[in-house]
């Protein structure tokens, strides 16, 4: 019977996984979506607004975009026909 490999310091040296910086904004405000009238329509016609996409390239957003130039994203757009 063959042995399995063990590495010794497996049990000893802590997880690093929690130490990598992953290119992900931190959240200053919870999404826009949250209140907003909108919100079942543009699920529906998979659009996003100006306050949306901020959101999700930054963290923040600005009060006065929630709702405002809706499109639908880029990677979408060749999918739909548009």
């Amino acid at each position: 019977m063959d042995m399995i490999g063990f590495d010794q310091y497996y049990n000893m040296d802590p997880c690093q996984h929690s130490k990598i910086l992953l290119p992900i904004p931190e959240n200053v405000r919870d999404v826009p979506c949250d209140g907003c009238s909108r919100v079942d329509a543009c699920g529906v016609a998979m659009t996003e607004c100006v306050a949306f996409r901020v959101w999700s390239a930054s963290g923040d957003f600005l009060d006065e975009d929630v709702g405002r130039l809706l499109r639908v994203p880029r990677e979408l757009r060749g999918s739909r026909g548009i």
